[in-house]
């Protein structure tokens, strides 16, 4: 994917930051110039709380000076489009293919001001007229979600040198992890967001893309009202992060909305590719409610993929300082963009999905 780059110019450190709909995670890494690249000092912190980043920037980068931090970042605006579409590469050169192609695949009624562009699905190489026409990733984000994103960013005291949507990141280290693992069948991955869930499989021919789920967070939370009996939401959140062992017996209640789209869903692509899938894993809920994410898995009978971060950061070039401990599986995804830039700047050549500066 291009990202979307403001800046060059390198510092000692400067901070990872990755938004989803539901937390920011915020981290120290050192200079992508060195080898490995160093990353400590993880926080997961409220959307929109400036107050609590400000804090965190104080304490992280105490002699920081004044001016802005520079950052690498994630983020997932919620028009984003991310299918898996046929691209005709003989087309490319046309004056807005790719960009009628999204309006068509996801109906769209304007896509002027977007950023467009066309991967392979398993290789993550970007499309161009020398490659066969052949199903492919179109994605595209608006560029006014990307320039909001810099300006919220910059306003908290950050300077954005690189703002990458992060779901393209995820798969591609999901497909690293999957392709070290030797692991055989299908795996699906689920962004869970407020109101919807994005579902993607990774198979042995790439990246499918079917339609989100139209449940997420908020139908979860809802469950737990009725299961708990309480009068709101917000008290129900409370207990869903503090949960107690009669509220996780009831864990597959709570997911039901979305078992009842998710299982359908598994059992169609397994019944169109004849691939199985083996497991699940969870993307954007927060580190406290990370049980949930083992409650779908269990629902739908797949096992609960997690990520080995002990070997799995050395592969791609990232390492903890000496004083930090390995922080929870919620970070996988961002510690995949900092990943891809480790990668992108080494030697060696892109793994699958690698982004494309």
């Amino acid at each position: 994917m291009a990202a979307l780059s403001l800046l060059a110019r390198k510092k000692r450190h400067a901070v990872l930051c990755n938004l989803t709909d539901h937390v920011l995670h915020v981290a120290r890494i050192s200079r992508l110039d060195e080898r490995p690249v160093l990353v400590d000092s993880f926080a997961e912190l409220p959307l929109g709380d400036d107050a609590a980043l400000a804090q965190w920037l104080e304490a992280t980068f105490p002699d920081r000076g004044p001016g802005y931090m520079p950052a690498y970042c994630g983020f997932h605006p919620p028009e984003r489009v991310l299918v898996r579409e046929n691209i005709n590469t003989r087309r490319l050169e046309e004056s807005n293919y790719l960009e009628n192609l999204l309006a068509e695949s996801a109906k769209l009624t304007a896509v002027k001001d977007w950023q467009v562009c066309a991967l392979q699905p398993t290789d993550g190489v970007e499309f161009n007229a020398n490659i066969p026409s052949r199903p492919g990733l179109l994605f595209g984000v608006p560029r006014s979600a990307a320039r909001e994103t810099q300006q919220r960013l910059c306003r908290a005291g950050l300077l954005p040198r690189r703002l990458e949507l992060g779901s393209v990141a995820l798969l591609g280290a999901l497909t690293r992890h999957l392709r070290d693992a030797a692991y055989a069948n299908a795996v699906v991955a689920c962004e869970i967001g407020r109101t919807q869930t994005r579902i993607y499989f990774l198979a042995r021919d790439g990246v499918h893309t079917p339609p989100p789920l139209p449940h997420g967070l908020r139908s979860i939370e809802e469950s737990a009202m009725k299961e708990l009996g309480v009068p709101d939401v917000a008290s129900a959140r409370i207990q869903l992060e503090n949960p107690a062992e009669e509220l996780r017996s009831h864990s597959r209640r709570l997911v039901r909305m979305l078992t009842r789209h998710l299982k359908p869903a598994i059992d169609y692509f397994e019944m169109q590719t004849g691939q199985p899938i083996g497991a699940l894993f969870c993307a954007h809920l927060p580190a406290t409610l990370g049980w949930l994410e083992e409650a779908l898995s269990s629902a739908v009978e797949l096992e609960f993929l997690v990520p080995d971060y002990a070997t799995g950061l050395g592969l791609i070039g990232l390492e903890l300082a000496p004083d930090a401990a390995f922080p929870h599986r919620s970070w996988f995804q961002a510690l995949s963009l900092v990943g891809e830039l480790a990668v992108a700047a080494a030697p060696a050549a892109p793994a699958a999905h690698e982004a494309k500066t």
